[in-house]
């Protein structure tokens, strides 16, 4: 039987952790992550060699395939599809994290700054299998809510968060503090404001994200 926290050293030389996991029927699921910039000190460095238009995916996918084959486990993945694993669901049961009011999931302790790369999916049970912490979403006890506020064009305050004005924005000011530092209302949330991503990290993102064709 494999042993929950024999996966983690392996994932420690990429800036990757463990993120909890959860049992569903006969199936084992254990999700895998990033908290920080920790990834970045890993790919960062060999982000200029790769020529793929998402290297970080890749990346990841050639990093976990051997780790998951190693440890008997399938590796499923947040970014291939149609159809696409419903890994936002898959976290809220694995850990302590909730909906935000701006979308992504919010962490008890790395507020905004994780995101979730693989899930291991074993057909045996996993021992040492960390149980769930019953925690309230730290966004109940936030009332001035600063990151509905604090977005330049105002792409969150109706209830959705408006993409095209967001877009617009960004394609208009490819130099400032958004593209440069991450997006200001995500910045703008107190919690776990020591994992905020460096620089270099939050500007790959941004760059990515004027990528995405939402058609």
């Amino acid at each position: 039987m494999v042993d929950y926290r024999d996966i983690e050293p392996p994932l420690k030389t990429l800036g990757l952790c463990l993120r909890g996991g959860f049992v569903d029927e006969d199936k084992t699921y254990i999700l895998i992550g990033n908290t920080g910039s920790d990834i970045w000190k890993e790919f960062g460095p060999a982000y200029d060699d790769w020529i793929e238009p998402n290297p970080l995916d890749e990346w990841t996918k050639r990093h976990i395939d051997p780790i998951a084959a190693d440890f008997g486990a399938e590796a499923l993945y947040p970014f291939i599809g149609p159809p696409f694993m419903p890994f936002q669901t898959w976290a809220m049961q694995a850990e302590a994290v909730f909906p935000s009011p701006i979308g992504p999931l919010i962490h008890p302790e790395y507020g905004l700054w994780h995101a979730y790369r693989a899930a291991l999916v074993f057909d045996e049970p996993v021992a040492g299998l960390p149980v769930r912490e019953d925690m309230i979403s730290p966004c109940e006890k936030c009332e001035l809510k600063p990151c509905l506020v604090s977005c330049p064009v105002d792409a969150f305050v109706e209830g959705a968060f408006k993409f095209q004005k967001c877009l617009d924005f960004l394609n208009k000011n490819l130099e400032g503090s958004c593209m440069h530092n991450g997006c200001l209302a995500r910045r703008a949330c107190p919690i776990g404001a020591e994992y905020r991503y460096h620089r270099e990290h939050a500007r790959f993102h941004m760059d990515k994200f004027l990528g995405i064709d939402f058609g």
